[in-house]
């Protein structure tokens, strides 16, 4: 995810859509200045009249399967109140500017 982040002025290009009901998939790549592809997949959820982002796929990996997977690790040598104990901390850190 930090690469994507650090990213400039590259170029999307969305590939695909389906829609299924209440969810919805949006195909696209992303072109950086050497010319390389990634691909990033949009997982929707309609909420109301609008469409929420619930999920990036990014290059086949899910975020959502991702974080899933390393809170079941946590989760079973520790603790739920140590889990949101190490999401804290790393939200402090992200926000302290001196680092």
């Amino acid at each position: 995810m930090d690469k994507i982040e650090s990213y400039n002025n590259e170029k999307f290009i969305y590939t695909n859509e389906r829609i299924d009901g209440p969810y919805a998939e949006v195909g696209s790549k992303m072109r950086n200045s050497k010319g390389e592809e990634f691909s990033i997949n949009y997982k929707l959820h309609r909420a109301g009249e609008n469409w929420r982002v619930y999920d990036l796929v990014i290059e086949n990996v899910s975020l959502v399967n991702n974080y899933r997977s390393q809170f079941n690790r946590i989760l079973t040598n520790s603790t739920y109140d140590e889990l949101i104990s190490k999401i804290k901390a790393k939200l402090f850190d992200k926000r302290d500017p001196i680092k």
